[in-house]
């Protein structure tokens, strides 16, 4: 099994007995361009206000399209354009305090604003760890949030990467400013940042993100401007600062389920075999945990990992298979328990719940939409059968950014699965994204989805005629809960053969009449001990061909 260690979380030794509201750091987002002429007059007075204060206020600068040249706004336009869009600022310097606090024209705070706003607790402590791995071109953070009163759902985590510092030799716009700060690099994981549960007191969160850094000035100058914002009034509640340094655990004994995947978002065909990833929060080496899952509440089962983790390690796990029947809306549980033989000091975070739908059933032509990332080598895809047979096949590619878009054909009754798989295991960032669907409807889609994303679709019937000329054919009552009639109308002498299909394309009973005399006949179905659910009534008569839909309700 493969070791994955996760960034090393960082908080200081908070008390877990006193409980209260938070001190505040007040939030400035500040917005300028390298060739606004007011910009360059009140900028330095901002960034003196930001550097003799750095306990009260801490800042984050974005750099817009317009009036004119920016380079710092060229490195990240999409995530500079969607904060400007998020505040609707429509003109430059502009200044927000804590999302909803001020947004306006910088003349219009100072540091009484922030000294007013600071008279308002916080309901979070946010400690923030970054970690430069200059060798792999790559820049890990790691956030933790506890509340320390009660905080409602709708709130979402922010994190900004920023270059504290950067200086031209002869200015980059048209205002004349060569000395830039805290300037906006990267939001992690993107600007529509990640949601957040509801909190109750003492109740904590930590997340993980790594950069692969570009268009850095100087990579010794990058941190983190982290903050918790609610996303429906924009409040900002509370905001930190990163810090290269570790601190401790707040439990000795802390396991966590951090992730899961090999999970299709569809299922037709009732096979899982899901992995997860665990994670050891706790000061005490990780040495064993035991490990649950149930689909749809049926038979659980049961694993019991074992191995060496210490803080912060993670490593991935791949369960034992599982069968189950699919119903229309599925449920995954899984729970991991007994960290080394003790009771877990925080089982908040050791379940995970899913909720998995049935398979849509799919016209015979499926449409691939595949929009590759900036790693084009990483991405490659499969088509497979029920039985892992690879029907199409597609990577790895060459070019960036390339939209592919490509119609395939299943021609048999069947569950199929799309598997795409990223080398990388970050899924199709920078703006890549895949998608599969038949009309104007979606099977799966998706970007972020680490190593492999998979989506399952059925096929009922396909190129068969319904048309039969020499004779006429009906099934009733439709829908059916106990027997089915099935009447046929010949006018010639014919053969005459029926069955019954499953939408898997599974033969459960078929029947031959032999050669019947011309007219009408009249044969049973007993659907008794069938659970309830589409079925075919597969019918030959002679070289003819048709398909009937069969609905079965109990």
């Amino acid at each position: 099994m493969k070791k994955y260690v996760y960034l090393s979380l960082l908080f200081t030794t908070i008390s877990l007995i006193v409980i209260g509201q938070s001190q505040r750091l007040v939030l400035l987002e500040h917005f300028t361009q390298a060739s606004c002429g007011p910009c360059a007059t009140y900028n330095p007075t901002i960034n003196t206000l930001l550097n003799n204060n750095p306990d009260l206020i801490t800042g984050i600068m974005y750099h817009t399209s317009w009036p004119g040249t920016d380079p710092m706004y060229n490195h990240n336009t999409s995530e500079n354009g969607s904060r400007t869009s998020y505040y609707t600022v429509s003109s430059v310097p502009n200044s927000v305090l804590d999302g909803n606090i001020y947004n306006g024209h910088p003349s219009g705070w100072n540091i009484g604003t922030v000294n007013n706003r600071l008279e308002d607790p916080s309901p979070f402590d946010i400690l923030i760890y970054h970690e430069l791995v200059e060798n792999d071109g790559v820049f890990n953070v790691s956030m933790m949030i506890k509340a320390t009163e009660d905080v409602g759902a709708g709130m979402k985590a922010q994190l900004a990467v920023i270059e504290k510092y950067i200086h031209f030799n002869s200015p980059p716009g048209s205002n004349g400013e060569v000395d830039f700060y805290n300037v906006m690099k990267k939001m992690l994981p993107g600007s529509s940042g990640t949601g957040l549960p509801a909190f109750a007191t003492g109740e904590y969160k930590i997340l993980q993100y790594s950069w692969e850094y570009q268009n850095v000035y100087d990579v010794d100058e990058l941190a983190v401007v982290g903050f918790a914002q609610n996303n429906a009034t924009k409040e900002v509640l509370q905001a930190a600062n990163s810090s290269e340094e570790l601190f401790s655990p707040l439990y000795a004994s802390d396991a966590e389920i951090t992730g899961s995947s090999n999970i299709s978002q569809n299922y037709c065909i009732g096979y899982m075999q899901p992995h997860i990833t665990i994670r050891n929060n706790g000061s005490d080496n990780l040495v064993s945990v035991d490990i649950t899952y149930t689909v749809n509440n049926e038979i659980p089962v049961t694993y019991q990992w074992t191995g060496s983790l210490a803080f912060l390690e993670s490593e991935t796990v791949i369960l034992p298979e599982s069968n189950f029947g699919v119903i229309d809306m599925n449920t995954l549980a899984i729970s991991i328990e007994n960290p080394n033989g003790q009771t877990d000091e925080y089982p908040n975070n050791n379940n995970r719940t899913l909720l998995i739908p049935k398979a849509l059933e799919s016209d015979p032509t499926v449409l691939l939409i595949l929009k590759l990332d900036n790693n084009p080598e990483e991405t490659t895809w499969e088509f497979t059968n029920s039985q892992g047979d690879v029907m199409y096949e597609g990577g790895p590619y060459t070019n960036a950014g390339q939209q592919i878009v490509e119609q395939y054909d299943f021609e048999s009754t069947d569950c199929y699965t799309f598997n795409i798989y990223d080398a990388g295991g970050n899924g199709l960032t920078s703006g890549g994204s895949f998608a599969i669907g038949f009309g104007s409807t979606i099977i799966a889609e998706g970007n972020s989805f680490g190593s492999k994303a998979e989506g399952q679709f059925s096929i009922a019937f396909t190129g068969l005629d319904d048309n039969i000329s020499t004779q006429s054919v009906k099934v009733f009552p439709n829908p059916v809960n106990d027997y089915l009639t099935l009447q046929i109308n010949t006018m010639i002498e014919e053969l005459v053969q029926y069955s019954v299909i499953d939408p898997l394309g599974r033969e459960l009973y078929k029947y031959n009449e032999g050669i019947v005399p011309a007219g009408q006949k009249s044969y049973t179905i007993d659907f008794t001990t069938m659970n309830a659910g589409i079925y075919y009534i597969s019918i030959k008569v002679g070289s003819q061909h048709t398909i009937e839909k069969i609905v079965l309700t109990k």
